[in-house]
């Protein structure tokens, strides 16, 4: 089975969407990851959370034959001049860190399911 989920990300909030299932993971950081200048400023705790809510939406039955998911991640803040190449490193690592076998960055605007899996490609 397919495993694609959109991630998208705001100050201390996190928005999971698992496409096959339409299954959804919200989830607000305490304590923060998120400071006045930067979108994820503590890793650790992103990471762990990010982990756990794929962790969350990830199909139970059959789990050994699940594929890696796919990993498109959407910041929707602090995106004033663009991403630097270490706001883009951070959010790929997270990305892979929560087991991702692809990861991709999406700036712009929220996007349907087509919308997500068109940029996995």
């Amino acid at each position: 089975m397919a495993n694609t989920f959109y991630l998208r990300i705001a100050c201390n909030h996190l928005h999971l969407t698992h496409l096959e299932s339409a299954r959804v993971a919200i989830l607000e950081a305490d304590p923060p990851f998120s400071n006045q200048r930067l979108l994820v400023a503590e890793f650790s705790i992103a990471d762990r959370m990010i982990k756990a809510a794929v962790q969350s939406l990830m199909p139970k039955r059959l789990a050994f034959l699940n594929a890696a998911p796919k990993l498109l991640i959407q910041p929707l803040e602090r995106l004033e001049g663009g991403l630097s190449q270490v706001e883009q490193r951070i959010l790929m690592e997270l990305g892979m860190g929560a087991g991702a076998r692809k990861a991709a960055l999406h700036v712009g605007e929220i996007l349907d399911a087509d919308g997500v899996r068109s940029r996995l490609q």
